[in-house]
């Protein structure tokens, strides 16, 4: 069951977005929450062209935003631990100064899930897509699942929490354990949730693995479980299968290995970064 949650916050929108979600997942399940506002200051004062002549407005400028960013990091950890006191959750908050990865991994050794902002932590790395490079690093050390929250996710939507969950099982090592976690960290709890394999050859043999999945789901004592199994003639790509069942189903969140091709295990592959892409619910990420 899951006892301490950890959130880290920026202060950008989508980090917002996730710590009304992480408030909502503890006061359901009575879990603290470890807040960690991150001021990522070589991002703010990374090397950037500018013209001769302009680099003591550079130096200011940068002095500037570091002000404006600290300042904006203390208003969020204030505000959460206003809106935690208020819900009635146990919380600490710290305000770190460095590169959000490693504060991120030093401070999940003491929670079992990270909640982060889709498009928050954008870091000095140099970002190659819409997902920020840290959060990428953070699935791939494997140090803590992760659930990443969509900068749409409504903030007020407070009966999220019970609705229904697709759980994208596809056979494979990363996706196993993805499924193990959700089920021991209990976040499956009275809720529908919905195991969907896809299958090259035949909508037997997907049945047949996400009804095997199924029954590890009612080990663990959940009982509202169905297996949907589809075929090639029956689903499009993967990402679409996953994303327009979640969708179809009013999902709550979505759980999956970070795996790519069919068949091919491939770490932040195609089919990852396509249900990113057009991610509308908190994804539940192991690898």
């Amino acid at each position: 069951m899951i006892r301490r949650i950890l959130v880290a916050l920026d202060g950008s929108p989508s980090s917002a977005a996730a710590s009304a979600v992480a408030l909502r997942l503890a006061g359901r399940y009575k879990a603290g929450i470890y807040a960690l506002g991150i001021l990522d200051a070589d991002f703010i004062q990374r090397p950037q062209p500018v013209p001769v002549g302009a680099m003591s407005y550079k130096h200011a400028l940068d002095l500037k935003l570091l002000t404006d960013a600290a300042q904006r990091v203390a208003a969020v950890l204030d505000d959460f631990s206003s809106r935690a006191r208020k819900a009635g959750v146990d919380h600490v908050s710290e305000h770190v100064k460095g590169d959000a990865r490693s504060a991120i991994e030093a401070a999940a050794t003491g929670c079992d899930m990270i909640v982060v902002g889709k498009t928050s932590l954008y870091s000095a790395d140099g970002e190659i897509s819409s997902m920020p490079i840290a959060i990428e690093k953070l699935l791939r050390n494997g140090v803590r699942p992760l659930l990443v929250v969509p900068d749409r996710q409504m903030v007020g939507d407070t009966g999220r929490e019970l609705s229904p969950v697709v759980v994208a099982f596809d056979g494979s090592v990363v996706s196993s354990r993805a499924l193990h976690l959700f089920a021991l960290l209990g976040l499956g709890r009275g809720r529908q949730v919905n195991v969907l394999t896809q299958n090259d050859g035949s909508t037997k043999n997907a049945e047949a693995a996400a009804t095997q999945a199924c029954k590890f789901l009612r080990a663990h004592g959940l009982r509202r479980v169905r297996a949907i199994g589809l075929g090639d003639q029956e689903a499009g790509k993967p990402a679409e299968s996953i994303l327009g069942t979640a969708k179809s189903i009013d999902a709550s969140m979505i759980v999956m290995g970070a795996y790519g091709h069919r068949g091919m295990q491939e770490m932040f592959g195609s089919c990852t970064r396509s249900v990113l892409s057009g991610l509308q619910t908190p994804l539940f990420m192991y690898h």
